[in-house]
């Protein structure tokens, strides 16, 4: 354990070491890599700064009394002047209110016989004098809206004044120019004039040279110095031009020895010197870090640490890997100022410390994320369960905003309360705030908690199975509107048991008619069977025997076969042939199968169908089927010497088939009821049939995406079927 762990902080040097390296490399390589002390970033910014101020304080500095010369006063600078503090009646009125309001009184101290007595007597200020110096700026400011060349002169002079100051600020920045760079020798002459400036001698073997020419480029510079903005007036009387100089500047080699430049140039080898030392050691302990890291195979494993980082939840683990990570990368960063640019050595100890100790934890964790980042489940991050507990608060957003108000409020009146005792005054305002705002909201949560409390226990006595009474709905509220849920769910549950109750009835029913129907014809089979079996009856009977029997196996085959069919479709695994059929011919079809039936069965057809084409994507022999068995219903349960009506049409895109008949026996209020299987108008079940026919119909229908619907007005019985047409 000890031999892993002390493994594990060299393997944390050494990537420190190597992050050193590089980020030493990316910081600091552009000023070290193929340069000299010249080319640093330090000096070519004071090079820089030497160019921009050597032009306006020392090589092009402007005449003063020309540039005062220069000066020009507008009309809108006139203007703007006079009315700088308001129109010429405001201040008037102003300046008067000035001189009321400084009326004093001044205090006189005489000295006594004694020499001990003190007598005080006042004396009024507004003498002839005050009076007069009032009289003067009253005139003047009466003269500055009547004479232009009045205000002209006293803004000339306000000019003046910037100039003077101007040449004053650029005096004492020539001197700390001269100050600072007074190694710096420069033989330079102004283009346009000619004129040459010179400081020392350029020699050829000077430690820095620097030539400005048409081929190297000229050294061009404002002629103006400082912020725009402290002398912007100036530097627009001077016209903010650019003076252009050829020549030399040049720094002596005993600058960079024992002069002004050693330290700075002694400081930028050491550090050359400690930049390659780092490249050098970083390579040598990245191929180290990378040799170990493979040959080791228990690296940065610990089971205690490991098993309650996997508790974490995952977004936790990855901040925390990125967050070492990053506190690791910055101490790396901190060490190279440190390094290159401190100094001492405490400092330097110490952020080496840190930086080795987050790497080592970086390290530990990316060791223990790498196994496991094929087995990450999202839903168990902590960013997943705000997000569903936010999504959850907010879901009824009413509630989410009161409640969010509510807690608001009650974490102020909390604060408030606390308050008090800290600084008594503040009872002033909690106590108002108290009565209509804190107990009023106190209030309302208690009201709303009882509510949902009674909530609560009825759906606990719904789950029960306990329907009881309905619950009270108070108000608009999100509450109110969960109770009227509850209220409709609770009419649904006491739907759903009558449901229950009729189905269990539907049931029973279902399989005593399959019973009847199915024992009935099989009962004559078997008793028409035993008869065949003597040997004493006529030729005669047994041919009328067996034809009875034909019969009624016919009778079972068909029961047994619709029984078949209407399984087949209610399951789904009915197939469908579909292709385009007419139904206008296919209904002629059908009623023309039955035509001798219906002349037989002494009712009034009523047929109104159209001689146009109703075209539609149906399975024919299937839909067919819905027309026979339909049209039969009429045949077997429709009152006598009445008519039936049958009619198709074609309205909005779907075929609309229509069939109307008299019962001949009392149908009920339950119409749906008719399709179910084995279900008969005839509830005696003397008539022929299978009682599936508008079951059967009713399937067909469905899984040809239409719908049959069936009313019942009294005794009148209508059938309408829809379905898309072509």
């Amino acid at each position: 354990m000890k031999h892993t762990i002390g493994k594990n902080v060299l393997l944390s040097v050494l990537g420190v070491i190597t992050m050193f390296a590089l980020f030493t490399l990316i910081d600091e390589g552009r000023n070290f890599i193929g340069t000299s002390y010249f080319d640093s970033n330090n000096f070519q910014s004071e090079l820089s700064q030497f160019e921009t101020s050597i032009v306006p304080l020392v090589l092009a500095v402007p005449d003063k009394e020309k540039v005062k010369k220069n000066i020009t006063v507008t009309a809108d600078e006139i203007e703007e002047y006079r009315n700088r503090f308001g129109d010429l009646e405001s201040q008037l009125e102003s300046i008067k209110q000035q001189y009321e309001e400084t009326t004093t009184t001044e205090t006189t101290v005489e000295e006594g016989a004694t020499g001990g007595t003190i007598t005080v007597a006042p004396k009024v200020a507004t003498d002839k004098a005050s009076n007069a110096e009032l009289d003067k700026k009253l005139d003047d400011i009466t003269k500055n809206f009547t004479d232009d060349s009045y205000v002209e002169k006293k803004i000339r002079l306000e000019k003046e004044a910037q100039v003077d100051a101007y040449f004053k600020s650029i005096e004492r920045a020539k001197n700390d120019f001269l100050n600072d760079n007074e190694d710096i020798n420069y033989d330079l002459k102004n283009i346009e004039t000619g004129e040459r400036f010179t400081n020392g001698d350029i020699f050829s073997n000077d430690a820095f040279t620097k030539r400005y020419s048409s081929s190297y480029g000229y050294l061009k510079e404002r002629t103006t110095y400082g912020n725009e903005m402290d002398y912007w007036d100036v530097q627009e009387l001077m016209g903010n031009k650019i003076a252009r100089f050829e020549g030399t500047v040049a720094i002596p080699n005993n600058s960079i020895i024992n002069g002004h430049r050693a330290y700075q140039y002694k400081s930028f080898l050491t550090n050359l010197l400690i930049f390659y030392g780092v490249l050098v050691a970083g390579l040598f302990a990245a191929i180290a870090f990378v040799l170990l890291w493979r040959k080791s195979s228990e690296k940065f494993q610990h089971e205690a640490w490991e098993r309650k980082y996997r508790s974490l939840p995952i977004d936790v683990r990855i901040g925390l890997f990125f967050i070492s990570a990053f506190i690791a990368i910055t101490a790396t960063k901190v060490l190279i100022d440190n390094i290159f640019y401190y100094k001492g050595w405490d400092l330097p100890i110490f952020t080496s410390l840190f930086a080795i100790l987050f790497t080592g934890f970086t390290l530990y964790q990316w060791s223990w994320l790498r196994t496991g980042l094929g087995k990450i489940n999202w839903k168990q991050s902590l960013i997943y369960s705000w997000s569903r507990s936010l999504e959850g608060f907010f879901l009824k957003r009413s509630i989410g905003v009161q409640t969010l108000i509510m807690l608001i409020v009650i974490f102020f009146w909390g604060f408030g309360t606390m308050m008090v005792f800290a600084v008594p005054e503040v009872i002033i305002v909690w106590i108002p705030a108290t009565l209509f705002i804190g107990i009023p909201v106190l209030l309302f949560l208690l009201s709303r908690m009882a509510h949902l409390n009674r909530i609560i226990v009825k759906a606990e006595e719904m789950a029960r199975g306990v329907i009881g009474n309905e619950i009270d709905v108070k108000g608009k509220s999100p509450i109110a509107e969960h109770a009227a849920s509850l209220n409709e769910l609770r009419g649904r549950i006491k739907s759903s048991h009558s449901e229950q109750a009729k189905s269990e009835r539907l049931k029973t029913e279902l399989i005593t008619n399959v019973s009847h129907d199915l024992r009935t014809p099989l009962t004559s089979i078997i008793t028409y069977t035993d008869l065949l079996k003597n040997p004493n009856i006529t030729d005669e009977e047994r041919a009328s025997y067996i034809a009875i029997l034909d019969k009624k196996s016919m009778r079972l085959k068909t029961l047994i076969e619709d029984l078949f069919e209407v399984s087949k479709m209610a399951s789904g695994n009915m197939e469908l042939d579909k292709r385009k059929v007419d139904l206008t011919q296919l209904l002629q079809q059908a009623i023309a199968e039955h035509q001798e039936e219906i002349d037989k069965s002494g009712l009034e057809y009523r047929i109104s169908i159209g001689i146009k084409p109703i075209m539609s994507y149906v399975d024919g022999q299937k839909w067919w089927r819905v027309l026979d068995n339909l049209i039969i219903n009429t045949l077997k349960y429709t009152l006598p010497n009445t008519r039936v009506y049958i009619n198709l049409d074609q309205f909005d895109k779907k075929a609309v088939f229509v069939i109307k008949n008299i019962a001949k026996y009392e149908l009920g209020n339950d119409v749906n009821e008719l399709t179910e299987r084995f279900k008969r108008a005839d509830t005696s079940r003397h008539t022929e049939g299978s009682g599936l026919g508008l079951a059967i119909a009713q399937s067909i229908v469905d899984l040809h995406g239409g719908s049959l619907r069936m009313e019942v007005d009294g005794d009148l019985f209508k059938v309408t079927v829809k379905i898309a047409t072509v």
